[in-house]
């Protein structure tokens, strides 16, 4: 079958229209995952918080919340992941959105898995710890919101990347020192055990992390940044 001129432009239209639909799907999805990052990092705070005051019901609600959060966190990530395979996307960015979801999912998941092991295991923080977690998890929201901001610049202003990881590195090393004095004022109290001393040091270790990830996503950001700019 053969297409008159005005046909075959209509048809490259209507491709056209459909590929840029797709598109703004994916970018709607991608806005809609990092907001919902955004919002778990929020709720592991007040998770924490509730929990060292002793307000179990609302680190129930919490819990709860973190739950819903990450599991509408995993629906949309297999949903940008199937448009991505389904080829409803520039081949140059495939490869970095899906690591860059790669990355990312490894957050929730981590903040999920912490406040359920809280929830479990019910562990008795000492007082004395108590600001040198909140600092932590502070810094867990604001690298989170740094992140969240690293990712929406490498998908609009891809120049404006290394900037924002220079950040990401910056409150890492901050949570880093944190997490080290806190390790040392636990070590040195008397009136833990061993085994308690293990126990909140895995928490403190797992909060942690939380700002190691941020860190890694950036640097990789940055790399595939650099290719978007070349």
């Amino acid at each position: 079958m053969s297409f008159s001129h005005g046909e075959r432009a209509i048809i490259m239209w209507k491709v056209l229209k459909n590929w840029v639909r797709a598109q703004q799907h994916i970018q709607n999805d991608l806005d809609e995952y990092l907001d919902g990052l955004n919002a778990i990092a929020q709720t592991m705070s007040s998770a924490l918080a509730a929990y060292l005051g002793q307000d179990m019901a609302e680190f129930s609600r919490s819990l709860v919340q973190i739950n819903e959060t990450e599991h509408r966190l995993d629906t949309l990530r297999r949903r940008i992941e199937a448009a991505i395979y389904g080829r409803r996307l520039l081949p140059d960015t495939r490869g970095d959105i899906l690591g860059l979801l790669e990355g990312l999912d490894k957050i929730p998941n981590r903040i999920q898995s912490t406040i359920r092991e809280i929830n479990l295991q019910k562990p008795l923080i000492p007082e004395s710890l108590h600001p040198n977690m909140k600092e932590l998890v502070d810094r867990g929201v604001q690298i989170i919101q740094v992140l969240v901001q690293t990712a929406h610049e490498f998908l609009q202003r891809p120049d404006e990347v290394k900037r924002r990881a220079e950040e990401l590195s910056e409150l890492e090393h901050e949570a880093d020192m944190i997490e080290h004095q806190s390790m040392a004022l636990l070590f040195e109290n008397s009136n833990l055990d061993l085994a308690h001393k293990m126990q909140l040091w895995r928490l403190f270790e797992r909060l942690g992390s939380i700002c190691d990830m941020a860190e890694d996503i950036g640097d990789r950001l940055i790399i595939s940044s650099l290719k978007r700019l070349l």
